[in-house]
């Protein structure tokens, strides 16, 4: 009856955080149309072992994330909703998993409460709405972890066979990353806890069986059709190079991961420093607790310090050790509710909860401050949303704080829940909406598809180009970063269009006067253009 009553609680929470709205906003660039575009380009094509954009093979990810967009589309048709549905759909599995984590750790109530702080943090939220690999290698990541400790804790040998296809899946979703984690991760437990005699128990030659039984047949079909350019493509540079050399010009401190745990894992992240420090100190405690801290330690210094290490970094690269901190600070969570005697422990929920309030409204404030008076007031349109969903959320700390003062544990702790889901709505309805006219690239495309005659080119700067293709159905769009290619592009004889940032409209005007027709159409920074002043109209 427990269970039954956590599960329809977790399923109220993640349903509409998850599913609400998923397909209102525009797909965004570069990253999320990325993925949507080789889907569909796949789909089109009737390909299934190739990823392939702009009719050229990729080799960015393994496959597995593209077959579950094109399942996807083949369900929904073609569209942000269907794009998305992957993701919210491993969204909710992931929180099942980290439910099932605490619980087989600590309690059913500590499982409930990670579950939670899971489902309602920041990124988790985000990623889990989004058209990305990072909730999928997560959670293949979490029941490869979790079946492994199935197996190591209750000695039933069936689910390590189970945790080698979650680690072959993990594979095939972003590459040896995918074992590298929970291997390593496995191993330092292994090494730090001095468990050595239970290694025997592990049948790893059907292991290894098994995850190469699963992964290995997509790599031999993608190094026997594509070669040498396959393997240096994949493991020389997605793998080997972005981690020897940085991609990107942020994230070459190696402290880069520090306010994007801060950021990620708000609003739970101000209660996380003093559950680590509570869940160290019970190594005092029984061995079996002592043993759980032990591997939750070595999954968040497996992941943290090797992206840490990393020269290319991204926000969402130690997305993997989300599951930890959550039932790090569920369990934190979890005792001081059940009324633990320890005074310290008390004090310090205290302390966290006032840091808590101080530094949500030092962020609301902060952020209708961004809103309303960034640059040249760009996202000025969304500020009304952005106090409206402010205000939901201060009024839900209000109550919280006021629970929380009168003992009220457990309401306050909901509270906080219940209070990220409902400022989701204005978010999403109010938001979102104003974010996409001025970030994303669909009203500029679609736009373009309206006055652009058939077989006329269509250009687009880097970032932007998957978006163009995605929403104008073309895969010939030209790339028009740089400058040079940008004018090398507007100088043809036949009529083109282009979408770019309106700084390098105005840069263009100076450098070709009266060869750039006036902006057609302006969406955020960006505006459509032609070569041919005075001939917009389509087949002009």
């Amino acid at each position: 009856m427990k269970n039954t009553r956590f599960i329809v609680i977790l399923l109220a929470v993640v349903l509409p955080l998850f599913f609400f709205g998923l397909g209102k906003m525009a797909l965004t660039d570069p990253d999320e149309t990325f993925y949507a575009q080789t889907a569909q380009e796949m789909l089109d094509a009737g390909e299934w072992s190739t990823p392939i954009i702009f009719g050229e093979a990729q080799f960015e990810k393994p496959i597995l994330y593209y077959w579950l967009v094109i399942g996807s589309y083949k369900v929904f048709g073609v569209n942000e909703f269907a794009a998305r549905f992957p993701s919210a759909v491993l969204g909710v599995i992931g929180v099942a998993g980290v439910y099932l984590l605490g619980r087989l750790f600590f309690s059913s109530r500590t499982g409930l409460f990670s579950a939670l702080i899971l489902a309602t943090c920041m990124e988790y939220v985000v990623l889990s709405r989004a058209c990305v690999t990072d909730m999928a290698l997560m959670v293949f990541v979490l029941f490869c972890m979790l079946f492994f400790l199935g197996g190591w804790i209750k000695g039933k040998r069936h689910l390590y066979f189970f945790s080698a296809a979650m680690a072959a899946l993990a594979v095939l979703t972003k590459g040896p990353i995918g074992l590298f984690i929970p291997v390593v991760t496995i191993g330092l437990y292994v090494l730090l806890s001095r468990q050595w005699k239970k290694i025997k128990d592990v049948p790893f030659g059907w292991c290894a069986l098994i995850f190469l039984a699963i992964c290995l047949p997509w790599y031999i079909t993608a190094a026997r059709i594509h070669g040498a350019v396959f393997i240096n493509e994949f493991f020389g540079f997605q793998n080997i190079t972005r981690f020897l050399k940085p991609e990107h010009r942020i994230g070459t401190s190696p402290f880069f991961y520090f306010p994007v745990v801060l950021g990620g894992f708000f609003p739970w992240s101000i209660f996380l420093p003093m559950a680590a420090w509570h869940m160290y100190k019970e190594r005092n405690a029984a061995s079996r607790v002592k043993a759980h801290g032990l591997f939750l330690a070595a999954w968040f210094l497996v992941v943290f310090v090797f992206f840490s290490i990393s020269r290319t970094k991204l926000v969402t690269y130690i997305f993997p050790l989300f599951p930890v901190m959550a039932v790090v600070t569920g369990r934190f969570w979890e005792r001081f509710v059940a009324g633990a005697e320890d005074s310290v422990l008390r004090k310090h929920m205290k302390i966290s909860f006032t840091v808590f309030i101080a530094v949500s409204i030092v962020a609301l404030a902060g952020i209708c401050l961004f809103v309303g008076f960034y640059k040249d007031q760009r996202y000025i349109q969304a500020l009304s949303g952005t106090v409206l969903t402010g205000a939901v959320f201060a009024a839900g700390l209000v109550v919280s704080w006021m629970l929380f003062i009168r003992g009220r544990k457990s309401s306050s702790f909901y509270a906080i829940v219940l209070t990220v889901v409902l400022a989701s709505f204005p978010l999403i309805l109010r938001i979102l909406p104003e974010i996409e006219k001025i970030e994303a690239s669909k009203v500029l495309s679609l736009e373009v598809k309206k006055i652009a005659a058939p077989g006329e080119a269509i250009g687009g700067e880097s970032d932007h180009c998957r978006g163009v293709a995605f929403y104008t159905g073309r895969t010939d769009i030209v790339d028009i970063h740089p400058f040079s290619s940008l004018k090398a592009f507007l100088s043809r004889e036949e009529r083109v269009w282009c979408i770019i940032q309106r700084k390098h409209y105005e840069q263009m005007v100076k450098f070709m006067p009266g060869k750039v027709s006036e902006p057609l159409f302006e969406s955020g920074k960006y505006v459509v253009v032609t070569n041919k002043p005075g001939s917009e109209e389509t087949g002009a």
